[in-house]
Formats: C-alpha cells, sequence, structure tokens
C-alpha cells in the first residue's frame, strides 16, 4: 500500500466534539458499447439487443458486487472517532518541542530549538509503534495517531526582576517540508512560566543537582496533512460468454454468437470480463490542540555539566478538535477489446467525516540525556503519557 501526503488548510476548533457523517462508497454501473462497424453483418441490431441485455446485466452483477466487497473491505473507515483522538493527542505531544525542561534555574537566558515526534499507540506493544503508518491505512478506526513539532525558537528569562524564582519562557515554530513519503505543515506557539521551589546544590564540584521547579503555560499547535489511501484492489468476474450463449434460441443462433462473442475476445478459453476497482481515496485531517501543561522537573548534571539527566512528572489539560475528511473518485477497468467493445465510465465515489477532541487530561512522566559544552546544551528529551503514548526529539540550547 503506498501513502502520500499532501498539505490542507487547517479549521481550527476550539471546542471538542463529535461530528461527521457515516462512509459512503458508491458507483454509477458501467454499460456495454459495440463497434457495429468491425463486427460484420451477423452483429444485427437484433444481435445487438440480445448482446447488451446479457452483457449489460452481467457487468452490472458484478460491479455491484465489487461495491458491496469495499463497503466490507473499508468499513473500519465508516467511523473514526478513535483515529481523531489518537492523531489529536499525537499533536499534542509534539507540541512539546525544544523543551527547557533539562535546564531550568538557569541563570539569565536560554535559548532552544528543537524537533519532537509525538505517537499515541493502541498498546504498549512495541510492534504496535512500529507499524502505526500501515495500521491505520488498513484498519481504519484505531486508536492511534502521529504528530511531529519543531520549534524554531524557544526563548527563556529569569524574570527574578519580577519575582525571585519566577521564569518565563515564549515558543514559535514550523514546519511545511517532505520527509520520506510524507509532506508535513504545522505550527506550534505559546508561553510558560516556571517557579523555582528547590535552589540547586552542587556536590563536591562534579555532580549538581539543579533543583526542583514547578511549570505552567499555554500551547497550540496546529497540523494538517492528506493521506492519499489506495486499498487492495477489488477484482470480480463478469461471466459475459455464458450469458450470451444461455440467451441462444437455435443453434445456427448459438453458432453466430459463438463466433461474435470470439471476435469480442470473449473466447471459450478467456470467457470472462475481469472489472478491477481500486477505490482509491484522500485522507484529510485537520487538528488544533491547545494544552494548558501543568509539571514539575528536576535534573543533575554530572563532570561539571557535561552529562546532564533530568526527569519530571506533569499533567496536560487540553481542548481542541482534529477532523478527518474521506473524499475520492475512482474508476473501475472492464477487460475487452477496445477496437470492437467498450464501455461506459465506471466511476466509484468515497465520501465521509469524522471529528473528535484530545483526551481531556494527560498524565505524563518526562526524562531526558543531554551533553553539555559549556553553555552550549544537547538534550534528548523523552515522554510517556499513559495509556500508550510517547513523545521523543532532540533538543539544542544555549543557556547562561
Amino acid at each position: 500500500m503506498k501513502i502520500r501526503v499532501y498539505g490542507l488548510s487547517v479549521l481550527a476548533l476550539a471546542a471538542a466534539c463529535v461530528s461527521g457523517h457515516a462512509l459512503s462508497i458508491k458507483g454509477t454501473k458501467p454499460t456495454v458499447q459495440f463497434n457495429t462497424s468491425q463486427l460484420g453483418p451477423l452483429f444485427t441490431a437484433q444481435m445487438k439487443a440480445d448482446f447488451e441485455a446479457k452483457m449489460n446485466g452481467e457487468v452490472g452483477t458484478a460491479f455491484d458486487k465489487t461495491i458491496s466487497d469495499a463497503n466490507k473491505n473499508l468499513e473500519g473507515f465508516k467511523e473514526q472517532k478513535d483515529l481523531a483522538q489518537g492523531m489529536a493527542n499525537a499533536n499534542l505531544y509534539s507540541s512539546n518541542s525544544a523543551t527547557l525542561q533539562g535546564f531550568q534555574n538557569y541563570d539569565l537566558f536560554a535559548i532552544s530549538t528543537g524537533f519532537m515526534l509525538g505517537v499515541q499507540a493502541p498498546s504498549l506493544d512495541p510492534k504496535a509503534y512500529k507499524t502505526i503508518g500501515d495500521d491505520i491505512t488498513e484498519k481504519g478506526d484505531l486508536y492511534a495517531g502521529v504528530g511531529a513539532g519543531f520549534t524554531y525558537l524557544n526563548v527563556g528569562i529569569n524574570a527574578k526582576f519580577l519575582m525571585p524564582g519566577l521564569y518565563l519562557n515564549a515558543k514559535y515554530g514550523g514546519l511545511k517540508q517532505s520527509v520520506g513519503d510524507f509532506d508535513l505543515d504545522f505550527k506550534v506557539l505559546g508561553v510558560g512560566a516556571a517557579f523555582k521551589v528547590l535552589e540547586p546544590k552542587s556536590f563536591i564540584g562534579l555532580v549538581k543537582w539543579r533543583g526542583i521547579s514547578v511549570g505552567t503555560g499555554f500551547y497550540m499547535q496546529m497540523d494538517k496533512l492528506n493521506m492519499e489511501v489506495k486499498p487492495k484492489a477489488i477484482t470480480e468476474n463478469a461471466h459475459f460468454r455464458e450469458a450470451v450463449l444461455s440467451g441462444a434460441t437455435t443453434a445456427q443462433d448459438s453458432a453466430d454468437k459463438k463466433t461474435l462473442l470470439d471476435q469480442m475476445g470473449y473466447t471459450a478459453a478467456k470467457p470472462d470480463a475481469e472489472i478491477k476497482l481500486t477505490p482509491k481515496f484522500d485522507m484529510g485531517l485537520d487538528i488544533s490542540t491547545y494544552t494548558i501543561p501543568l509539571e514539575v522537573n528536576t535534573a543533575v548534571g554530572i563532570l561539571w555539566g557535561l552529562l546532564n539527566v533530568n526527569a519530571g512528572l506533569g499533567a496536560d489539560i487540553n481542548f481542541g478538535n482534529a477532523k478527518i475528511v474521506l473524499k475520492g473518485t475512482s474508476k473501475a477497468t472492464i477487460g475487452s477489446d477496445t477496437t470492437k467493445v467498450t464501455f461506459t465510465p465506471a466511476t466509484v465515489v468515497v465520501d465521509g467525516s469524522s471529528s473528535n477532541g484530545p483526551s481531556f487530561l494527560r498524565m505524563r512522566a518526562m526524562t531526558g540525556i543531554g551533553l553539555g559544552l559549556g553553555p552550549v546544551k544537547i538534550d534528548i528529551p523523552i515522554i510517556y503519557y499513559v495509556k500508550s503514548g510517547m513523545a521523543f526529539g532532540i533538543t539544542g540550547a544555549v543557556v547562561w
């Protein structure tokens, strides 16, 4: 299954809701057409009427079966409330890009940039994280999602001139870039505040405990993408030769019809025409999440800060919306000799939508490991969200 992702316009909705309309798969039945001039004198007006009646009946039956099979195969896409929530959750996880959680209680300023990937998996099974992309496009409604965040700049300041122990920060970022099979387009922005609860302490100079701080803020992230889903092709045979010959009235009529069927390519060896349908459609996602984080952080610097390890606990209060729109038009192909027999276009239309918001409250545990060369820091933050959510990334910072 091949997936390509294209940018869509965002529908920014501030309140979580559940809405949409169920997936509908409908098609226009094809009808047979003949090039009479190439079929010779045997193809009389009566013979044409006989062929049309039998072949249109067969192609209609086979086409209806492909539509029925498509509805069964894509049953998971009929209502995607779980997927919408999973995508919204993954989106808010990734809004922690360029986090300063490993460098709290700095002296004056902190400036960081960074990327974070958020993943909502249906379970804690490691395999679930590896196959999320394929699972979503194959199963449809799955409590799963993937989100990406990139912060150009997160600027923090020690606001001791306002209140001792107070730290303020503001961040902004976005990305519109192809990454493998994905074209990403998102924005993140917000403000935060942290307060120093316990002062840092040094131990023998080699180890420095960075104290404890508590923090909150307001962050919003808007993500938009479109996945072109191509399920496995559905095929069904139209039994043209059998159907036409079943209506023969005499031996001569049967012989003439066999001759014409041979000319059309529906021979005794290949009596049927294959109807092949690939119900291709776009899965568009428009996601906006708004988060109020509540967290407590600490960290330890080792070897004069060359190695930094941080840990923390937190909870996110979340609002927002993820809307999934399914739309697509595809053609069904029918095997035929195009010089003698053609069919009117067989069009299949897919239409549906679902909407849901992120989980209102998400508990999380944070950690990370980083390297420091004086004021320059590299950090790898890892965040686990209760109920199988993960976020991880890389942050580069200058702290002084």
